[in-house]
């Protein structure tokens, strides 16, 4: 399932390691979620089937998460928690070099950015395929034009239980005053 949304967020004020943050390459950006999503592929055993985590293969990502994220909970969001992710996608949101495991992760992750990762780690907790989100955030004094997949992976058949694994990514332009 592909869902393309128009985010319209507004933030006044970003922390300063927000405003730090370099802008990936626009290539890169559509090129890791893409690459995200044929690894996920890649470890399923066939289509609208979920992976099993038993037998992803996570060795190729290993050494460099950089935009990819690995989520686990059950369907309510608020307690779901961030698992691991990549230094690029720690930098672009302002989160710590290591994923705090006792705080949900919606909680750790910059108020614009809230409502699309509720909504993709959502829609992924309840499809067998991948769930891409795209659109654009307003903050005070740029746009970011946002691309992220979510996709789920089985921790046990009858577990309520499971990972949400996804890229995302952003590039920056300049806000237009109307």
């Amino acid at each position: 399932m592909q869902a393309g949304l128009a985010w319209d967020t507004t933030v006044a004020t970003l922390s300063a390691e927000a405003r730090r943050i370099s802008v990936p390459d626009p290539q890169l950006e559509r090129r890791d979620v893409e690459l995200a999503i044929q690894h996920w592929q890649r470890n399923t055993w066939g289509e609208d089937c979920v992976p099993f985590l038993d037998t992803f293969d996570f060795t190729q990502i290993r050494a460099n998460w950089g935009q990819r994220f690995l989520i686990c909970g059950d369907r309510a969001v608020e307690s779901a928690l961030f698992v691991a992710y990549g230094p690029g996608f720690a930098r672009m949101l302002g989160l710590p070099a290591e994923p705090n495991t006792t705080i949900p992760f919606i909680r750790q992750l910059p108020e614009a950015y809230g409502e699309m990762f509720a909504e993709g780690y959502g829609k992924a907790a309840l499809e067998a395929s991948p769930v891409t989100l795209e659109g654009t955030i307003r903050l005070a004094v740029h746009t970011q034009l946002f691309r992220a997949v979510f996709m789920p992976i089985m921790l046990q058949p009858n577990w309520s239980k499971q990972l949400i694994y996804g890229s995302f990514n952003y590039r920056s332009v300049r806000a237009v005053q109307a």
